[in-house]
């Protein structure tokens, strides 16, 4: 083995980890409209929430819901405080999702769990939010770069970007 191509590439490595960090960070401004991340063969574009909002999945017109035990799921919409959720500024330019009922913040983590837990102010709190097809929207974690996902079973949790319609979310205002 050619010993003098080790470095090489362990440069290269590097300098692709640090090129993807920095295509996930987001400018720190906290104002709405923001722009997020665009998802492959979409374009970034400035897109913003009501104040207070249902998000409902395209796939299956089921609505974010949440509970007092920090469970995340998705239900058939009843316009209750459960699916109501407020819309905040969020860490690296995205936005945090606050629910009605609770008053917990959406968060998720790296092993792809989605819930709610007292809002912290943290990256895995914050949501950029990216346009996608039919008017729906796309929420990508700051902090993991997976997206909103749920499914016809009513779980929701995060995964990569698939271009599929259970990763877009219907927003209306409440």
């Amino acid at each position: 083995m050619n010993t003098s191509i080790v470095p090489a590439r362990r440069v290269a490595s590097s300098l692709a980890i640090a090129a993807a960090a920095a295509a996930l960070a987001l400018p720190s401004a906290h104002s709405a409209p923001i722009s997020g991340l665009s998802s492959p063969g979409l374009t970034a574009s400035s897109v913003s929430l009501p104040s207070v909002t249902y998000l409902r999945s395209l796939a299956t017109g089921f609505a974010l819901d949440s509970n007092y035990n920090g469970d995340v799921y998705a239900i058939p919409s009843n316009n209750g405080g459960f699916q109501r959720w407020i819309v905040g500024p969020g860490a690296y330019g995205g936005v945090t999702l606050r629910n009605w009922q609770t008053g917990r913040c959406l968060d998720s983590n790296t092993a792809r769990k989605v819930y709610t837990l007292p809002c912290n102010g943290g990256s895995f709190q914050s949501w950029a939010l990216e346009q996608s097809r039919y008017g729906t929207l796309i929420l990508r974690d700051v902090a993991t770069g997976f997206v909103l996902d749920g499914n016809a079973a009513h779980s929701v949790y995060t995964g990569p970007w698939n271009g599929g319609s259970y990763q877009s979310w219907m927003p209306a205002g409440a």
